[in-house]
């Protein structure tokens, strides 16, 4: 947020300091005080009832007992986004949020939900002492998701946290509820309307004695009404008490209007010109009301109108600031269009001009847009546009949604990149493609000066849509050509480039993942970490951290890909952007670490959290990435009808994905053919992996592990060796997969009785493991594994401690029912062999050239060390335990 949209939001978040002389009204200051014990105050009435200087006053009288956090919404907070940042902004500025506070440090962004809304309801619980938060103008929010959170805020309110709406009609809110709960104060039309008494005491303040019958006429007229008394004592003329008092009659707002145009008229000249002019801001300075009127005396007119208007208010201390009772401003606004409805589209474009200026590119697109320049706000619009991808988004979108409304009746190049900045902040992605391809055909009609940026803009968006479609080719190759665009474009012509190069290089890391091109992912996302840095593109950065992580787990860099996720996903939680799109394959990447940890519950709750936090038309790839980790998630737990559903899923996410790049089909068809294998089912996982690929990335050598995988249960030895074989050899960047091809190798030396080179490469898994904590190779083998580890024990591995966790955590059914067996000997291995025959022992003997008193000696040695009693259940139990 810029610092100029930064005080504006300050000054939202602190009570009227500067209020009209007034009675003291104590009955209305007891009833307000009733909102320190009950969860709701509703202070309800409609205009000039004095809602907020009734509750301005009473926090101001208080304030030295309580703490009070004071908000004044306008029509942009009425998002879930905009209202929850503004409340934040409120709380913090209060003395009631503790300096290590994690409510510091949340920032709502585009996708800012119930979900983050129940994480901060759950921090405001930690307040530092009791505070009350008021809610003025409360009437502006109706939308029902920001109602459906106020109603949760009080459903669960916080102990310390009491809340005081004022507004014009009672909200959609559950009030009958706290109504009967005896937790709702109500302070009304009725309450808040003068008496007699404080009307006489009002008339004495302004210095009128009337009599009791003037004074009994002039409160009938107004039945009490605050603005109507107070405009009435500003207006009423001394000479003539008795015909100004017959004036005052009609409705509220007949009275409101002639008393206005009462103090119109009786304001000199330069005045009431100067309030004209200036009532087209919500809040105004000195400075600005300066580029308004076209003149230089505005802190001397402030000045003036503070000291005797009961209808201007200051909003600092320092009196800069000040704004117009919303009766002022609205009647104001309409006379202005009365007398001079020609000059307001300049005075409009020259308050957008001011804010420009002041580094506050969204205010002055508001009032382009007021003043149906819309030329003026798509130029606008050019400066601010990366925004769309910071945690401004909502406020932006909201802004330029006119404009953007425009392309349906008006289409033209503005309107349309306007079009395409909204529907990308709603992630309507088919819109906006149509808005850049129809946006396509009006760039040559951009003015020269424009053009440079408006190509890479097109060309930005388009980046956009090939990532959120899952078009990874397609991806790589628009960041290509909006690097060269930027670098080939004179710097002067655009300003917004390191902006634009930042983008595109952290968009290209992803494409370059996605591709399994992870040599280059890895040096850009290094890059795109430079370039970001400075650039305040938070969300852009959270994107290359997420991806750094996801390339770190596909590695193998277990330990490192875990710390930068769990920070990553800290830094998530304290900022509320567990719904961004730019999250999301942090929960991939801790899925995957916890997956080749062996830890399955904990990998499936994150991959669950990452498909439940996105959307189906949120980042393919990762949504993809997402459910492929889940079906091996499944497997390792040994769920294998789980498994089934999954891959099924993933299938059919892949079936609505056509630009999905080849390598992550083929990850998918080694997740399936693990699925495939654990059902007992090694020739259709064959079938599905299909031939191995040549290339050496990531989806290859997995596909490589579990095809030899999948030869094993077939027994076909040589094949495993044949698949792996190159697996091992150096260059290859991934630690898993080669564990896994290690202890395949390991296993078929073992069926070979080549026990000596079964060591060599279980020792080689076990050195590559341990540093990272990897275990899910040793688990899904571990009925395999018991005679390489057996000789690993005996020769006092130094990693021993880790294996035997890692077998001993594997899932019942990886092991035998009875547990593990006793080492056999190479000569019992042997013999084993032709138990499943139907050699008796004297033939065994004569083919192995021994005595028969020999093969009966190993078969009596090999029925212990299996916890067998005859043949037959030899042959079962060697087979169970992977020995036949």
């Amino acid at each position: 947020m810029t610092a100029p949209a930064r005080e504006l939001v300050t000054l939202r978040t602190r009570p009227p300091s500067t209020l009209p002389a007034g009675v003291r009204r104590r009955r209305l200051e007891t009833a307000l005080d009733r909102s320190f014990d009950r969860v709701l105050t509703l202070v309800s009435a409609g205009p000039g009832f004095g809602k907020t200087v009734t509750v301005a006053s009473w926090v101001q009288l208080r304030q030295i007992d309580h703490c009070f956090a004071w908000l004044t919404l306008d029509h942009f907070a009425d998002s879930v986004h905009g209202f929850w940042s503004d409340v934040l902004a409120a709380i913090r500025f209060s003395d009631a949020v503790p300096a290590d506070s994690p409510l510091h440090e949340i920032s709502p962004a585009s996708s800012f939900g119930s979900r983050e809304v129940d994480s901060l309801l759950a921090q405001l619980a930690d307040l530092r002492r009791p505070v009350v938060l008021v809610l003025d103008d409360f009437h502006l929010i109706r939308n029902p998701e920001v109602l459906e959170s106020i109603a949760t805020l009080l459903d669960r309110q916080p102990s310390k946290l009491r809340l005081v709406l004022t507004t014009r009609a009672d909200p959609v809110l559950p009030l009958h509820r706290l109504r009967v709960a005896g937790q709702l104060t109500e302070i009304r039309s009725r309450d808040l309307a003068f008496t007699l008494e404080e009307s006489a005491d009002l008339f004495v303040l302004e210095g009128f004695a009337l009599t009791a019958e003037q004074l009994d006429d002039l409160y009938r007229r107004t039945q009490g009404w605050p603005a109507g008394l107070r405009l009435a004592a500003m207006t009423l003329d001394r000479a003539d008490l008795a015909a100004s008092i017959n004036r005052v009659t009609g409705s509220d707002r007949a009275i409101a209007e002639y008393l206005v145009g009462e103090v119109l008229d009786r304001s000199e000249p330069a005045d009431r010109e100067f309030l004209l002019r200036t009532s087209i801001v919500d809040r105004l300075c000195a400075d600005l009301a300066d580029r308004l009127t076209g003149r230089d005396d505005g802190q001397q007119a402030l000045g003036r109108l503070l000291r005797s208007n009961a209808l201007v208010t200051a909003l600092d201390d320092r009196d800069q600031w000040v704004s117009y009772h919303p009766l002022l401003r609205e009647l104001l606004r309409h006379r202005l269009l009365l007398e001079h409805r020609a000059i307001v589209p300049e005075l409009q474009r020259r308050a957008a001009a001011w804010f420009v200026e002041r580094g506050d590119p969204i205010e002055s697109l508001r009032h382009s847009i007021r003043a149906q320049d819309w030329d003026g706000a798509g130029r606008t619009l050019m400066l601010c546009i990366p925004k769309i991808l910071s945690v401004e988004a909502p406020i932006l979108a909201a802004a330029i949604r006119p404009l953007a409304d425009r392309a349906v009746t008006h289409p033209g190049l503005f309107p349309l990149l306007a079009a395409a900045a909204s529907h990308l902040q709603q992630q309507d992605y088919a819109a906006v493609h149509q808005n850049i391809v129809d946006a396509r055909q009006y760039v040559d009609s951009a003015p020269d000066e424009l053009r440079p940026l408006i190509t890479v803009l097109l060309e930005l968006f388009e980046i956009a849509y090939c990532r959120l479609v899952g078009d990874a080719t397609g991806l790589a190759n628009q960041c290509d050509k909006v690097l060269r665009l930027v670098d080939e474009i004179p710097r002067r012509d655009l300003p917004l480039a390191p902006h634009f190069r930042a983008i595109a290089t952290a968009n290209l890391g992803a494409a370059q993942l996605w591709t399994d091109d992870l040599g280059a992912a890895e040096l850009t996302f290094a890059d795109g970490d430079r370039q970001l840095n400075d650039l305040g593109l938070e969300l852009t950065l959270l994107n290359t951290v997420s991806f750094q992580s996801v390339m770190e787990a596909m590695t193998g860099r277990c330990r490192r890909a875990e710390r930068r996720a769990r920070q990553a996903l800290a830094l998530v939680d304290r900022r509320g952007w567990g719904s961004e799109t730019q999250s999301f394959a942090l929960h991939l990447a801790l899925g995957m670490v916890l997956n080749a940890r062996g830890q399955a519950d904990e990998a499936m709750r994150a991959f669950g959290r990452g498909l439940s936090v996105s959307r189906t038309q949120s980042d393919r790839m990762v949504r993809l990435g997402l459910a492929v980790g889940a079906v091996e998630a499944a497997v390792l737990r040994s769920d294998v009808a789980g498994a089934m559903e999954a891959d099924a899923r993933a299938r059919a996410g892949l079936a609505r994905t056509p630009g999905t790049p080849i390598r992550m089909r083929c990850w998918a068809d080694v997740a399936g053919a693990q699925t495939l294998i654990a059902a007992g089912l090694p020739q259709e996982a064959i079938e599905r992996l299909g031939e191995p690929a040549d290339d050496r990335g990531f989806s290859a050598v997995w596909q490589r592990a579990w095809l030899a995988r999948a030869h094993l249960e077939l027994g076909a030895l040589h094949r495993v060796e044949e698949l792996v074989r190159p697996v091992i050899e150096p260059g290859w960047q991934y630690r898993e997969p080669v564990i896994l091809a290690r202890l395949l190798l390991a296993i078929a030396a073992e069926k070979q009785h080549r026990d000596g080179l079964a060591l060599t490469h279980f020792t080689a898994a076990v050195e590559l493991a341990q540093p990272e904590g990897i275990r899910r190779p040793f688990l899904q083998l571990a009925s395999r594994l018991a005679g390489p580890l057996h000789r690993y024990q005996v020769l006092d591995g130094p990693n021993t401690a880790f294996v035997v966790e890692c077998i001993g955590a594997a899932p019942a059914d990886a092991h035998s029912p009875a547990g593990q067996v006793e080492h056999l000997t190479e000569r019992e291995l042997i013999v084993l062999k032709y138990l499943p025959t139907m050699l008796k022992a004297g033939e065994i003997a004569d083919d192995l050239f021994v005595s028969v008193n020999t093969v009966k000696a190993h078969l009596r040695s090999m029925y212990r060390k299996l916890g067998v009693s005859n043949r037959r259940e030899a042959v079962e139990r060697a087979r169970s335990q992977g020995l036949l």
